[in-house]
């Protein structure tokens, strides 16, 4: 695919447009003159967020506002029934929506997994079942979904978040076949860390290490690499220098990556029994 996207001509609809790297890649569209709806579940921050681009000099005929919350099916049909009567197609999908859980998985209760993946996966597939129809009509369409550099390389304190994120490359890697025979390209963006608020809206925080001063990344960088990979039909792209070491490192060295990752673990639980066990003297009796 060439550079020369319209992006006047696209329309395209961003799901967690109220805040992180959704309203990045949202404010970054209607820059670029696209006409975008935004979605999320908090109405007072999507209208935030389009005031303010509005005052930026946008035109507000091209910025609509949904909200609602995409794990019902009630908020999504009428986010899409509202699509279609302001577009009647789309031309790009930001499939961005999600959540984080951080801690030990054994701390935590079952609910907090049907959580993480409700919103990160469930509501993602739903979000591209319900786009196929209007994606089918647009011009040059693309679904982007927001992946992760947890959807190549499960981390220690973030198993729920990493096992949703394996499930949506998973989902992705098929159907981007299948939507061949639409025409409709998909790609997958792994951002790494970036400075959003990410870690502040999890749905379990227990985490003994905290990893916000990781969050270096300026959003606006990941939404400009995004559509910079969007108009090279990119099929996927891992940003960071760090998540890129790590992605390949765990493909050419599992094993040490693993070793890696357990001493970082075990430095921050020197409580863990098999420590206990490793410092009872020799011939000790329980």
């Amino acid at each position: 695919m060439s550079h020369t996207r319209s992006w006047k001509d696209t329309r395209a609809l961003v799901t967690g447009a109220s805040s992180g790297l959704g309203r990045a890649i949202a404010e970054d569209l209607v820059r670029r003159g696209a006409s975008v709806v935004l979605t999320g579940r908090s109405a007072a921050r999507l209208d935030a967020v389009a005031c303010g681009l509005i005052d930026a000099g946008a035109d507000p005929d091209r910025i609509a506002v949904v909200a609602g919350d995409l794990t019902v099916e009630a908020d999504r049909q009428r986010l899409f029934d509202a699509v279609s009567a302001r577009f009647g197609a789309l031309d790009l999908v930001v499939n961005n929506a999600g959540v984080g859980a951080n801690g030990q998985f054994d701390t935590h209760d079952a609910w907090v997994l049907r959580r993480v993946f409700e919103i990160n996966f469930f509501a993602m597939a739903e979000v591209c079942r319900a786009a196929l129809p209007l994606l089918s009509e647009g011009l040059d369409p693309v679904m982007l979904v927001m992946g992760s550099i947890n959807a190549r390389r499960g981390l220690p304190g973030r198993v729920e978040y990493s096992a949703s994120k394996f499930a949506v490359s998973g989902f992705v890697e098929s159907i981007r076949i299948e939507w061949k025979r639409y025409g409709i390209h998909v790609l997958q963006v792994n951002p790494g860390f970036s400075a959003t608020p990410f870690d502040e809206n999890a749905v379990a925080k227990t985490a003994r290490v905290s990893v916000s001063d990781w969050r270096t990344a300026p959003p606006e960088a990941v939404a400009a690499a995004s559509l910079r990979a969007v108009e090279r039909k990119k099929r996927e792209i891992t940003l960071s220098s760090k998540g890129r070491m790590l992605v390949f490192m765990n493909r050419i060295a599992p094993r040490f990556v693993d070793w890696g990752l357990s001493r970082w673990l075990l430095r921050h639980f020197p409580d863990s029994p098999v420590l206990r066990k490793k410092k009872r003297p020799v011939g000790h009796v329980s």
